[in-house]
């Protein structure tokens, strides 16, 4: 797997509004963690002890959860994530795409063949898109929706570049806001369509190459009480439920999610960054839309009819596994 170099705010198109509820409650500068905490090259991390379960699905395919107070955060959390071995044949990882919008277990059950999926993509205005060679969005919005707010939520990507290949791609900078939007839709838009058939940008990077990236998005030194919830300073400082995507050193691929709103408490990029550090050490993670978007199924797990694991919360407070927001791109692995 090659790192690329990412060329990464100045182009009109369409607004589309953000729908995303009030944010909970911000991340404070917290007693725990720091920069060197655990992970590295050569370490191989196996997410169990207190408060964690696993459980084979298929070969080469584990499926774990949390539920617990976590020693990161220090709060109560409830955690999802699979395991997918890359070497194991059986399998292929693949973007989905679905026009008009799905929940994220419509689309799981349209598939047939699905083992596990994600949520995946913030609003179409505001990232790039290719699925199978065809750009579907390509990242017309200079700023977030209709809030004003300078866009940033395109500077890495996810790349799936054969059935089971797969590619971070990402700026090289922990300096948020360096490169404008007209440079990265330029980088996305050069991209071979032979070399790179299917990807998609998101924010923020976690971790590059075993540095925690994610623990430097935010500006931990400005009072962020005034500033509008869709602003990065906020938004990733925010505890919020999420979705990420990693890969370890092995060659596994890690689909994540972490509640939040309901019981469990959600967390910030630092934390989210610290946490898929701690207890699965990969190589690289990107943070994907969260929030109410926020939703993992698992095949055989959770709700009998959806196989939802976690507890969305779009559309209600209950503890249940209802709730899903339509989304239209997706991340799964299917038996083929």
């Amino acid at each position: 797997m090659v790192l690329l170099p990412l060329l990464l705010s100045g182009c009109g198109g369409n607004k589309e509004p953000v729908s995303e509820l009030p944010p909970p409650s911000l991340e404070k500068d917290d007693p725990v963690g720091d920069d060197n905490e655990g992970g590295g090259s050569g370490v191989e991390v196996t997410p169990l002890g207190e408060g964690w379960s696993a459980k084979q699905i298929e070969p080469g395919i584990i499926y774990y959860a949390f539920n617990g107070t976590d020693e990161i955060t220090q709060k109560h959390q409830e955690v999802f994530a699979v395991d997918i071995d890359l070497s194991n044949t059986a399998y292929k990882v693949k973007y989905v795409y679905e026009s008009p919008r799905l929940t994220t277990s419509a689309a799981f059950k349209k598939q047939g063949n699905a083992i596990a999926a994600i949520n995946a993509n913030y609003e179409p205005g505001s990232i790039f898109f290719r699925i199978d060679g065809s750009d579907k969005y390509t990242l017309q919005n200079s700023t977030i929706g209709t809030t004003g707010v300078p866009n940033w939520k395109s500077e890495a990507a996810f790349a799936v570049t054969d059935e089971r290949s797969v590619e971070f791609l990402w700026a090289g900078s922990q300096k948020k806001g360096e490169k404008t939007v007209d440079q990265q839709r330029a980088y996305y838009s050069s991209l071979s369509t032979t070399a790179y058939p299917s990807f998609m940008s998101s924010a923020p990077m976690l971790i590059n190459n075993f540095v925690k990236v994610g623990e430097t998005f935010c500006d931990y030194t400005i009072d962020t009480s005034k500033l509008n919830s869709e602003d990065p300073d906020k938004h990733q400082r925010t505890l919020h439920p999420r979705t990420a995507v990693a890969l370890t050193e092995n060659n596994h691929l890690i689909f994540f999610c972490v509640d939040g709103r309901i019981k469990s408490n959600g967390m910030s990029a630092r934390q989210l960054t610290r946490f898929l550090a701690k207890w699965f050490n990969p190589k690289y993670a990107l943070n994907l839309d969260g929030g109410g978007s926020t939703t993992m199924c698992v095949k055989g797990e959770g709700d009998a009819n959806t196989n939802v694991v976690n507890y969305p919360c779009s559309e209600n407070t209950n503890y249940d596994h209802t709730g899903e927001r339509s989304r239209d791109v997706f991340l799964m692995v299917v038996k083929k």
